[in-house]
C-alpha cells in the first residue's frame, strides 16, 4: 500500500546510459491543498532568547495595524529587551507594557491574544503569571482609570511609595543578586517580586474586562473528544494496564494548545509589511537566555525554592551545594518570516480565535494579501511548508513531517541532527531503524552488479542533543525511545531497575533485595516488562546491520563560581530537525506523543539549504566549544566531525569529574533516575 505521505513519481530512464533523473521529497507534496509549499519567503532563525525577543520588540513597536498571537503561555511582566545595568526588575519594558503602547497607538493597533490556559493544568504549568498562579497581590485594580495607568515602572513607584523608600537607596544597598540588602523588612529583590506580581495580575484582570485599549485576550483548553480521535492512530496507545493507565488521563484532560506564533500588519496594505514568527520560545520570563548559557546571569529571573534545589551533590562526601541565584540557561529557537508562507500561519491563528469565542474571520488560503503572492526569486527566497497538530482539525502533518524527513534522511549517507526538549516517541526511532533497514537490503541488492559489499555501504550519522526527562515518570518513555537506537546506557537508573527486577523472580515468589522470600505474590512492573520487549541493537549491530552511527547528549555550563568550580544544566526546549545541510524544521512540536497526535502545534519546514548549512556550522561551533562546525558537511568530512563530537563529549566528562571547565556544553547523556509509572 503507498505511503500517504510520499508523491508518486514517474521517472523516465534514459535507455543508452541506463540512468534517470528524480528529486528529493522535503515537503507533504499530497498535503498541499491544505498545506500549501510557499517559495516567496525571506527568512530569518533566531538563536536563543535574547535574539528573538530583541527582534520581537523591534517589530511590535514598528507595527501599524494589527498584532496576533498564539501562545502556550504569556507574562505580561517579561523584559524582551533587558538593560544590562539593571539587576531587578522591570530591567527593560515588558511585554505587557509593550502590547499596551501599541493598543494606544494612533492609528490604534488591534491585538488579540490567544493563550492556552486549563484549570487543571495551568496552575501546575505556571504559564500565565498573574492569572494562573499569583492572583493575590497586595493591590488591585478596578474601573477604566486605574486601568489605564497600568505600567511596570509604575507598579514598582506605587510600591516604593508604599514603603517610602527612595529608588537611590533600594538600588544601593547590599548586593542584589544576593538578596542581602535590606529596608526594613523588604529586599531589593522582593520589592521587585511584589510589583512583577501585583503588575500581571492587574494586567491580565484588565485584559479580560475590556479595559486595556486595542487588546483582546482569550483562552482556550485541549477538547478531550478530538484528542480521544486524535489517538486512535497511533501505533502506541498512551497508558495501559493499571499502573500507566495515569499517562492516558493526563494527555486526555490536559491536552494543552502548544504552538507559538506572533503575526504583525498581516493585511496592512495589502501585506506589504506583513511579518511573522514561528517559534519554540514560549513568551514567558523563563525562557529568556543568552547564547552564552552562563552558569548565572542577572539578566535571567532571580532564583526561588526551584533553583535552591536545582543543584545537586554530584559525589558522595563532597558539602552540598546551596543552589543557583538564577533561573537556568535555556535553549530554544524562533524564525521570523515574510511572505506566503503567513498566510498559514494566519488562518491557523483565525480558525483557533474563532474556536476560542473571538469574532470569526476569514481563514479562507485563497484570499491572500497581493504581497504576499509575489513571485519566489530562487536562491534569494525560501520555500516553506506550514505543518502542525492539530486534534480539532484532525491535523498531524507535524509527525508526517518527522516521519518524511526522517525517511529522506535514511536515502542520505551525511547526518541528521535532533536539538529537541523530549525525545520519547519510540514510533519514530523505529521508522528511523525501519528506513535503515530498507535502505541496506537494496544496498544488499545492488552489490554484486556495482561490485561493491555490504561493508561498503556509507554509514548515516545522527546526532541527538537532549535533555535528561523533565519528570521521572518520564524516564521509562525516553528510556524506550532511546533503546530502538540501541542508545539506552545513558539512563542509567531505568537500566539498573530493569536489570533488578528481571532478577528479582523465577518462581512467581517475590524476593526483597537478599533473595529471600517476602511472602507476596510478585508482578513485574509493566514498564520493565514493556521494555523488556523492545529489541535493542548493541552498537555494533547497530552499525552492521543498520550503517547507523549515533551519538546522544546532554548540555551543561562550566565555571567558576562562589569561588569554585561549578556546572549547570542547559535546559533543552528546543524542537529543532537538521538534515545534510538540505532541510531543517522548527517550532513548537516535540518528539513525543502529546506533540504528534495530542497538543495542538506548529512548526515551518524549508529546505533552504544555505541557512540549514549556516545553522548546522553555528550549532555545532558552539556546542562544542569551536571544536567541531562539519566544515563543508561532506559524507567524509561529516564522519570525521562525528569522531571528534563524541570525543568532546568524553573529554568533557573527564574535565566535570576532575572540577575543570569544559570546552563546550557537550555532555554524555547520563540520567540516573528510574520510575515504574510513566508518562508520555
Amino acid at each position: 500500500m503507498p505511503d500517504p505521505i510520499k508523491r508518486t513519481e514517474k521517472v523516465h530512464i534514459d535507455e543508452l546510459s541506463c540512468k534517470a533523473t528524480s528529486t528529493v521529497q522535503w515537503f507533504l507534496e499530497n498535503r498541499s491543498a491544505t498545506h500549501p509549499v510557499t517559495h516567496n519567503n525571506e527568512l530569518e532563525v533566531f538563536i536563543c532568547g535574547e535574539n528573538a525577543f530583541r527582534d520581537i520588540a523591534e517589530k511590535i513597536k514598528a507595527a501599524k495595524h494589527s498584532i496576533d498571537i498564539c501562545c502556550w503561555g504569556f507574562d505580561p511582566g517579561m523584559e524582551l529587551v533587558r538593560d544590562q545595568g539593571k539587576d531587578t526588575w522591570p530591567r527593560g519594558e515588558t511585554y505587557g507594557d509593550l502590547l499596551i503602547a501599541a493598543g494606544k497607538r494612533k492609528p490604534k493597533v488591534t491585538i488579540r491574544l490567544l493563550v492556552w490556559y486549563s484549570k487543571l493544568g495551568s496552575p501546575a504549568a505556571l504559564n500565565m503569571p498573574g492569572y494562573s498562579h499569583g492572583t493575590n497581590p497586595w493591590r488591585s485594580v478596578g474601573g477604566s482609570n486605574e486601568a489605564d495607568q497600568i505600567g511596570a515602572e509604575r507598579s514598582v513607584a506605587l510600591l516604593r511609595e508604599k514603603y517610602r523608600t527612595p529608588a537611590v537607596t533600594l538600588r544601593a544597598i547590599g548586593t542584589p543578586a544576593r538578596g542581602t540588602g535590606t529596608v526594613g523588612t523588604i529586599t531589593p529583590e522582593s520589592l521587585a517580586a511584589m510589583a512583577r506580581e501585583e503588575y500581571c495580575h492587574n494586567w491580565f484582570r484588565a485584559a479580560f474586562s475590556g479595559l486595556l485599549t486595542g487588546i483582546s485576550i482569550q483562552t482556550r483548553a485541549g477538547d478531550q473528544a478530538s484528542i480521544e480521535k486524535s489517538l486512535v492512530g497511533e501505533k502506541y496507545k498512551p497508558g495501559g494496564l493499571g499502573d500507566l493507565e495515569a499517562e492516558r488521563t493526563g494527555m486526555l484532560k490536559v491536552g494543552t494548545h502548544h504552538q507559538k506564533t506572533l503575526l504583525i500588519d498581516y493585511d496592512y496594505m495589502g501585506g506589504a509589511k506583513a511579518v511573522g514568527y514561528v517559534k519554540g520560545l514560549n513568551s514567558v520570563t523563563d525562557y529568556w537566555d543568552t547564547e552564552d548559557h552562563w552558569i548565572e546571569d542577572p539578566k535571567r529571573e532571580c532564583a526561588g525554592e526551584r533553583e535552591a534545589r536545582e543543584a545537586v551533590q554530584v559525589d558522595k562526601g563532597k558539602k552540598a551545594d546551596a543552589g543557583f541565584r538564577t533561573f537556568k540557561p535555556y535553549r530554544d529557537y524562533a524564525c521570523r518570516i515574510s511572505g506566503g508562507a503567513l498566510a498559514c500561519v494566519y488562518a491557523n491563528f483565525v480558525r483557533a480565535w474563532g474556536r476560542a469565542g473571538g469574532d470569526i474571520l476569514i481563514d479562507d488560503l485563497a484570499t491572500i494579501p497581493s504581497a504576499l503572492k509575489r513571485k519566489g526569486i530562487p536562491g534569494t527566497h525560501s520555500s516553506i511548508q506550514i505543518v502542525r497538530t492539530q486534534p480539532e482539525e484532525q491535523d498531524k502533518t507535524a509527525k508526517e513531517m518527522y516521519f518524511l524527513a526522517t525517511d529522506t534522511a535514511a536515502n542520505a549517507t551525511g547526518y541528521l541532527y535532533i536539538e529537541n526538549q523530549y525525545f520519547q516517541y519510540q514510533e519514530w526511532a523505529e521508522r528511523l531503524i525501519q528506513a535503515r533497514k530498507n535502505v541496506m537490503a537494496r544496498w544488499k541488492a545492488a552489490c554484486p552488479a556495482a561490485g561493491k559489499t555490504k561493508g561498503d555501504m556509507p554509514l548515516l550519522h545522527v546526532f541527538i542533543v537532549m535533555p535528561v526527562a523533565e519528570r521521572a515518570q518520564m524516564v521509562p518513555r525516553t528510556y524506550d525511545t532511546l533503546g530502538v537506537l540501541g542508545q539506552q546506557a545513558g539512563m542509567t537508573g531505568q537500566a539498573e531497575l530493569i536489570d533488578k527486577e528481571n532478577k528479582r523472580v523465577h518462581t512467581g515468589v517475590s524476593r526483597d533485595d537478599t533473595g529471600r522470600p517476602t511472602g507476596a505474590v510478585y508482578a513485574k512492573p509493566t514498564v520493565v516488562e514493556y521494555a523488556n520487549g523492545i529489541d535493542k541493537p548493541s552498537i555494533l549491530a547497530l552499525e552492521q546491520k543498520y550503517g547507523l552511527k549515533v551519538a546522544v547528549a546532554m548540555l551543561q555550563a562550566s565555571g567558576y563560581d562562589q569561588r569554585r568550580m561549578r556546572y549547570r544544566e542547559i535546559y533543552i526546549h528546543s524542537k529543532l530537525l537538521l538534515v545534510d545541510d538540505s532541510f531543517f524544521s522548527l517550532g513548537s512540536a516535540n518528539l513525543n506523543q502529546r506533540s504528534m497526535a495530542v497538543d495542538s502545534e506548529i512548526n515551518l519546514a524549508t529546505n533552504d539549504a544555505k541557512r540549514a548549512t549556516d545553522l548546522r556550522r553555528n550549532i555545532w561551533g558552539k556546542l562544542s566549544g569551536g571544536t567541531v562546525d562539519g566544515k563543508n558537511g561532506s559524507a567524509a568530512e561529516i564522519a570525521g566531525e562525528f569522531l571528534k563530537w563524541t570525543a568532546i563529549m568524553a573529554i568533557n566528562l573527564g574535565l566535570k569529574r576532575t572540577s575543570r571547565p569544559m570546552t563546550g556544553f557537550l555532555l554524555p547523556l547520563e540520567d540516573n533516575r528510574s520510575a515504574t509509572l510513566r508518562l508520555g
